[in-house]
């Protein structure tokens, strides 16, 4: 574990998006990605909860996740807890806010995917799939996304 023994307010619970949504035309980027139906159906929060560990580390166990579901716009949200007080000190300041699902992937011997699971959710500094970070911290928004491009379809001059 990461923690020393300086003071925190433990535990600290956040929600974050872990995947964004899929592409439209359904294919995968990487054999990783989840796809709609996976989305839809995935449950992070069953029993104790999945480990939320530090940079993909299984023996760095910071936490747990306590539930997950599919937002609004098809993407992957987590609500969990960090227990670890290190971790919790770098969430809370900015220095650690990214989301990066840990996948075993099962293929067949030409590359097809036949099975994949979700092994643990990583609190990271900087996640490979873009928008995975902590939005939330004890129900306080602590990331926003700001899109300022002209809707589809509209000319850029007229």
């Amino acid at each position: 574990m990461r923690s020393d023994r300086k003071k925190s307010k433990m535990p600290l619970h956040f929600k974050g998006i872990a995947h964004p949504p899929p592409p439209r035309n359904g294919k995968r980027s990487n054999p990783a990605d989840m796809s709609v139906g996976e989305i839809a159906t995935t449950n992070l929060g069953l029993g104790a909860g999945t480990r939320l560990l530090y940079e993909h580390d299984h023996g760095n166990n910071v936490g747990h996740v306590t539930s997950s579901w599919e937002g609004p716009r098809g993407e992957f949200r987590v609500s969990g807890v960090v227990t670890d007080p290190q971790t919790e000190r770098d969430v809370r300041s900015g220095k650690t806010r990214g989301l990066s699902l840990g996948t075993s992937v099962i293929t067949g011997e030409s590359g097809q995917r036949i099975h994949a699971q979700t092994d643990e959710l990583s609190l990271c500094a900087q996640p490979k799939r873009g928008g995975c970070y902590v939005n939330e911290i004890e129900g306080k928004t602590v990331h926003r996304v700001a899109n300022f491009s002209k809707p589809q379809g509209v000319p850029l001059s007229t």
